[in-house]
């Protein structure tokens, strides 16, 4: 018996040596904070004063919870995809105006539909498609996957029916979230439709799609065919 214990106790030792796991901890951090490092190196630093000037572009230089709000979400990249989320509906509204005034015909705001503007004359209708974007530019809807859309939730998102509107616009924040130096980008539908899925829309517009499409030259292009639009009214 007193040499199966001793055979037990020198076992032990043998045996934790390889569990202590300080080298699986060090392996750990110097995963983790490198990656931690890049993360923020990635977040550009936004001054308070950088911040209220974009916020007062959106809700005006009146203190408000709002205000407040907005401010301190510009300086904080936590609440970055946030914003996004709060200034949709008003960017929709700056959207249709710039649409207006750069294609001299009036565009309305629309509450309700698939699209979010539309022309309001007698020309040929043309309904945009609005989204406030910061980076990757996803596509697809907000609506609740139900019955009605089993056959455009694929790929966990709902997709657009291709015949919802006729163009999308992006609307690209400037850097500090503001107005100014802001950009919009059009895109007409029959770019986005889904290749597999010919009645639908995809759902991520892709690098290809985004390189030629994402500068000032395309949108004019686009909005000079839909819109039927002189050239002179887009300087």
């Amino acid at each position: 018996m007193e040499g199966h214990r001793s055979d037990n106790k020198k076992f032990h030792p043998k045996k934790t040596a390889p569990v202590s796991a300080p080298k699986i901890d060090a392996k750990t951090d110097v995963k983790n904070k490198p990656h931690a490092k890049v993360e923020m190196s990635k977040a550009k630093s936004i001054s308070k004063e950088e911040a209220e000037k974009s916020a007062d572009e959106w809700v005006g230089s009146g203190e408000s919870p709002m205000r407040t709000w907005l401010v301190n979400a510009i300086m904080d990249p936590k609440q970055h995809r946030d914003i996004g989320k709060v200034l949709a509906y008003v960017a929709e509204i700056h959207i249709n105006k710039w649409l207006t005034e750069k294609t001299g015909r009036p565009v309305k705001n629309i509450v309700g539909e698939s699209y979010d503007g539309k022309t309001n004359d007698d020309k040929p209708c043309v309904r945009n498609q609005n989204k406030f974007r910061m980076d990757a530019w996803h596509f697809e809807t907000t609506r609740r996957n139900s019955q009605k859309n089993q056959d455009t939730n694929s790929t966990g998102h709902v997709a657009y029916k291709k015949d919802e509107f006729d163009m999308l616009a992006i609307f690209k924040p400037s850097p500090t979230f503001g107005i100014t130096d802001s950009t919009i980008r059009c895109i007409p539908v029959s770019v986005l439709v889904n290749p597999k899925k010919p009645d639908q829309l995809i759902t991520t517009i892709n690098a290809n799609i985004r390189k030629v499409y994402d500068c000032d030259e395309k949108t004019n292009e686009v909005i000079r065919l839909l819109y039927q639009t002189p050239s002179s009214l887009q300087d």
